[in-house]
């Protein structure tokens, strides 16, 4: 009698039956963010629910994925081999995914932005307003962050492009320009600096810098300034907005370099006053930034154009 043959595949694990897509993009979100909260906040989860996923993924698989210690999370080689083949099965499925909603046209589709914080918030709302009236029905969504997390939301295909200053020479990234920004150095009024001209930067050694957090592309500007002039920065405080910067430097709590779309106001009713200070203003580009690699869907080829058109600059 001849012997029964068992097939490889019959004989291995069957992935395709005892996993589910929602713990591979659960396992896939820990192990790139290395931190069971803030997966959880990034896939609107409870952390109860992520680490339940990621649990019931290591007894589909028959092995740890991750190495738990404390508050830090380490992939183990398990881990690291699954996230990888996990991410090309995940990347295909959104790719599938664009493929179908191409076939639907712009109107039925959806469009997922970023932008740094002094663009996203005094810019773009405007001009996805715009475009968003004349596309009523395309679901749009904004987040607005630093241009380091920014860059990294890009790379992780969490969002279709990205708005922010200096997107660097990454192979993976395309970049397009899209507007110029320029940053002021600004006082309160009264401030004994307030009137005087052709300043230089040594001239405001003693003052106190208000500042936005690290990885912020305004702050990053204005260091790099300060290091080719030989200034060393005394950064008295760290803050997340720039209407917090505003309100402490009207209050007296130190200077501040802050990009003039956001000073629109203030500049106006005398609030705040530009220094004459040589280097200034520093001229920065934004750019439109999205995956090379990636087949864009129609909405978002659309706000590209529409972007690069600056039709939006005249929209009621």
């Amino acid at each position: 009698m001849q012997a029964a043959i068992v097939s490889p595949m019959a004989a291995s694990l069957r992935l395709d039956r005892t996993v589910t897509l929602n713990q591979l993009r659960t396992f896939s979100m820990v192990a790139e963010q290395l931190s069971f909260s803030v997966a959880a906040q990034e896939l609107g989860l409870s952390q109860p629910s992520v680490s339940y996923q990621v649990k019931e993924l290591e007894t589909a698989v028959g092995t740890p994925l991750l190495d738990r210690m404390g508050k830090h999370v380490t992939l183990t080689e398990a881990g690291h081999v699954l996230h990888d083949y996990t991410r090309r099965t995940l990347n295909l499925l959104d790719e599938a995914a664009l493929a179908l909603e191409r076939l639907r046209g712009m109107e039925r589709g959806s469009l997922r932005v970023g932008a740094s914080t002094t663009v996203g918030i005094y810019v773009i709302p405007s001009v996805l307003g715009a475009f968003k009236k004349l596309h009523p029905e395309l679901a749009v969504s904004l987040q607005i962050g630093n241009r380091q997390q920014m860059h990294d939301q890009v790379l992780r295909a969490a969002i279709d492009l990205a708005v922010y200053s200096d997107p660097g020479l990454d192979p993976e990234l395309s970049v397009d320009p899209f507007m110029d920004d320029e940053l002021v150095l600004v006082v309160p009024a009264g401030h004994p600096l307030a009137d005087r001209k052709k300043l230089a930067l040594g001239d405001l050694a003693g003052e106190s810098y208000l500042t936005r957090e690290a990885g912020s592309g305004t702050r990053e500007a204005f260091e790099a300034l300060a290091r080719s002039v030989g200034v060393d920065l005394a950064v008295a405080m760290e803050l997340g907005s720039n209407s917090a910067i505003k309100q402490a430097v009207k209050g007296g709590l130190g200077v501040a370099v802050i990009s003039r779309h956001a000073l629109t106001l203030e500049l106006a009713r005398g609030d705040l006053v530009e220094l004459d200070v040589a280097g200034f203003p520093i001229r920065r580009s934004w750019s439109i930034v999205h995956l090379r690699r990636r087949l864009l869907p129609f909405a978002v080829e659309g706000f590209i154009e529409y972007l690069r058109g600056g039709a939006w600059r005249t929209s009621p």
